[in-house]
């Protein structure tokens, strides 16, 4: 039988963190004007730039290493991790115009994953073995010592003959560009920025950008922000606005760069994504100010008008929905959109050229030409996430029904052919191929699958619209030896919350588990964004599932894109609460049920969902079973949010405190750093955040671990806070800093605290 920890924070006090008689007031709806105490205003500035934020985080950093000593699972935790990620990943192999077939390779432990390319008959040839096929065309490890350089975008130009390549440092959402050829493959570096045997060109002050060649291969366009002067990037916290699109062409400096939008003066947040059309004939820019899924979009032609002067047609000039684009035949072309279409809809458009006119600015465009017409038209039971032109003249179709994927094939004129996958249960994370290809290659991945690539081939002698696929089969399936998926049960439940409302949950556990109300859970949850949780493969998550015979849950709260706009709706502004009452409806639903042992549970969650986790923490009760919160790089001050580097765009999600007194009022009432209780005994807190993460900036962290150790000195149950240093919001992190973070956080504290019983491997 398990036995839980016996802890004090009085033998071993936390770190003191000087309050200060700092003060912000706010203009409230309800009370005219609001005065919040700063106390912790001070641990706003980075420790990079702060010597008293520095010695405080490193305090923690100590008091946390000495806690985690303590934990007697971690050496075994870390082996079994490093036995379970130790297994071969690669994405769906994507055809390039040079004739070769790219696809990412881990072997399994490395720090970053590398590029691989082959011929069209070494893909024939291959024959799911463990070892890539074909060649090394792109190795990020060999650009640092330590896995903290990660390649966050690649741009082949169309060609094939170029590639465009942007690196971030420590986690950092900052990217420098770089250019090489595809004949110059990176396998080895001497110390050259951005690797031997690249290009001249060097693009910075680059950040949530692509670049997207025109056919000529002459240059790219890309988003840039304007110049900081901070030598840490990633650790300054100064908001991100005035983005301009810029046009680069290859062999030229960055100075001479044609700027093609200026940063917008009405919407300083505005943000810029080009797309370059498969033809080559148009670019999109799709125009968006915030995450939300309303942008504005303009189109012009790249043969009428030169790159300097181009003439735009506005499709929509005001923020109201979103369109994906698909492809287009000439002036004809086909979206994806949420356009009267909450569950999202594919449509088609058709292209005046005559409409395009020359202008200062885009935003100063008016009108609209968006009259669209259905293909696949909105399923009221299923959500259209993506849609694919393939074998030249057919639409592959994703949707997700009940939070699991299908995958439809229909004509080009929108007649549904049929389902391909039908077994699959899981999610697809790829397809892979280009328009006129006669195959295309789809990754799906499951809770105990790891990724499994299905090629789906054409007979090159029809050419039907309606013609279905000559042959579906395995190209490749991953393999990790200490899970088997055979030994696991995955299950969908729907569980009951506050208001009523059915919320989706995904349960995995071993076959053999014994619902006695006994096991431990893990439950992972995000709720925002309109981002669906989708069944996926974890080996952190599931080597604790194996060494704890414990549950994993997914919950789908509202928030997410699950059920499209009206689900995400349903999560956010003022309706934000639903997210914390659908966790908490989901933990008691476990224990309730016998699913896992009461105050066995441990919520997770990171970035939005790390706020969850940390309001839910707050609002929590005796019946709701948790023993454990795990808040991961979390929005924590949800009053100041916008004042920080990308913040201001999670307002559509959040409202905006500092300017609307509704927005204020109603975040004063779950923000988690104003929220926290003198009294209330809270379960073990662990606030894991990094050094570099400019996204959510880890003030966030420092501020509540402050506020909670001050409040509660005395609790039970420790409130810890987890600083990794070299890191930033999980994007690009290596192998060995998922590993570490894994038996350091996810579950050497929680077993500890939980007294979990460790399972010999034998048991499994």
């Amino acid at each position: 039988m398990s036995v839980r920890m016996q802890w004090s924070a009085s033998k071993a006090p936390y770190p003191t963190a000087r309050r200060s008689d700092a003060s912000t007031t706010y203009a409230s709806q309800k009370h005219g004007s609001v005065k919040v105490p700063e106390p912790y205003d001070w641990l706003e500035i980075p420790p990079s730039q702060s010597s008293e934020t520095e010695a405080w985080t490193k305090a923690q950093a100590a008091y946390t290493q000495a806690f985690l000593d303590e934990c007697e699972d971690k050496a075994t935790l870390k082996q079994r991790l490093e036995k379970n990620w130790d297994y071969v990943r690669t994405s769906a192999p994507s055809h390039k115009h040079d004739g070769r077939y790219y696809y990412s390779y881990n072997s399994g432990l490395a720090p970053q994953s590398q590029i691989w390319r082959a011929t069209r008959s070494q893909i024939d040839a291959y024959q799911n073995g463990s070892e890539p096929v074909g060649e090394l065309f792109f190795d990020t490890n060999v650009l640092s010592s330590d896995g903290t350089v990660a390649l966050s975008l690649t741009a082949f130009s169309h060609s094939g003959k170029y590639l465009a390549y942007g690196l971030s440092v420590s986690g950092s959402d900052w990217t420098k560009l770089y250019v090489r050829s595809t004949e110059a493959p990176l396998v080895s570096n001497d110390g050259t920025d951005g690797g031997q045997g690249r290009f001249d060109d060097v693009l910075e002050n680059v950040k949530f950008s692509t670049a997207e060649w025109t056919h000529d291969d002459q240059g790219f366009f890309y988003q840039r922000y304007p110049s900081i002067l901070h030598e840490d990037r990633g650790t300054e916290t100064d908001a991100n606005k005035d983005a301009e699109l810029y046009y680069h062409r290859l062999g030229t400096p960055q100075s001479e760069d044609t700027l093609i939008i200026a940063k917008d003066q009405q919407t300083p947040s505005s943000m810029w994504h080009p797309t370059v059309t498969d033809d080559g004939r148009w670019v999109i820019i799709e125009n968006s100010k915030d995450t939300d899924t309303k942008q504005r979009y303009y189109l012009a032609s790249l043969e009428d008008s030169p790159i300097e002067a181009l003439a735009w047609i506005p499709i929509v000039t005001s923020f109201e929905y979103t369109l994906g684009y698909i492809g287009n035949d000439n002036n004809r072309f086909y979206f994806v959109t949420n356009k009267d279409a909450p569950n999202y809809r594919v449509v088609s458009l058709e292209v005046d050229p005559k409409q395009a006119e020359k202008t200062e600015h885009v935003a100063s465009l008016s009108g609209r030409h968006d009259n669209v017409q259905d293909i696949v038209p909105e399923d009221p039971k299923a959500i259209i996430s993506t849609a694919k032109l393939v074998d030249t003249n057919k639409l592959l179709v994703l949707s997700s029904r009940d939070v699991k994927d299908e995958l439809w094939l229909h004509s080009l004129e929108g007649k549904r052919i049929q389902r391909l996958l039908p077994e699959l249960v899981g999610t697809v994370g790829q397809i892979a191929g280009l328009r006129e290809d006669r195959e295309t290659f789809v990754l799906s991945v499951s809770f105990s699958n790891p990724g499994t690539v299905h090629r789906i081939s054409w007979d090159a002698t029809e050419k039907t619209s309606s013609q279905p696929p000559s042959s579906v089969s395995v190209y490749s399936a991953t393999n990790v030896a200490g899970i088997q998926p055979e030994q696991y049960t995955s299950k969908q439940v729907f569980v009951t919350s506050r208001d009523g409302t059915q919320i989706p949950m995904f349960l995995t556990y071993p076959k053999d588990l014994k619902q006695d109300g006994t096991a431990p859970a893990l439950v992972y949850f995000y709720g925002g964004f309109n981002i669906p949780l989708n069944p996926t493969f974890s080996p952190s998550m599931m080597t604790w599932v194996a060494s704890y015979g414990g549950i994993l849950a997914f919950v789908n709260a509202r928030g997410g894109g699950e059920y499209g706009d009206k689900w995400h709706e349903a999560g956010m502004l003022l309706n934000k609460q639903n997210v914390f009452d659908d966790v908490m409806a989901a933990t008691q639903y476990l224990h309730e049920e016998k699913y896992a042992g009461k105050g066995q549970i441990t919520i997770m969650g990171g970035s939005n969902g790390g706020l969850g986790v940390a309001a839910v923490a707050n609002q929590c009760t005796e019946q709701h079973g948790i023993g454990a919160a795990i808040a991961d790089v979390g929005v924590h001050d949800m009053l100041k949010f916008p004042l920080w580097t990308i913040g201001k765009a999670w307002c559509a999600d959040y409202g905006n405190p500092q300017e609307d007194g509704q927005a204020l009022d109603y975040n004063l009432t779950y923000s988690p750093l104003h929220n926290v209780s003198s009294s209330k005994e809270y379960p073990t807190m662990i606030l894991a955040c990094a050094d570099h993460d400019d996204r959510v900036v880890p003030a966030h962290s420092f501020k509540l671990a402050a506020e909670l150790q001050h409040k509660r000195k005395e609790n039970r149950n420790p409130l810890l806070l987890r600083v990794e240093l070299q890191a930033g919001h999980g994007a690009g992190k290596s192998t060995q800093k998922r590993i570490e973070e894994a038996s350091d956080t996810e579950f050497a504290i929680v077993a500890r605290v939980l007294g979990l019983n460790l399972l010999p491997e034998s048991a499994k």
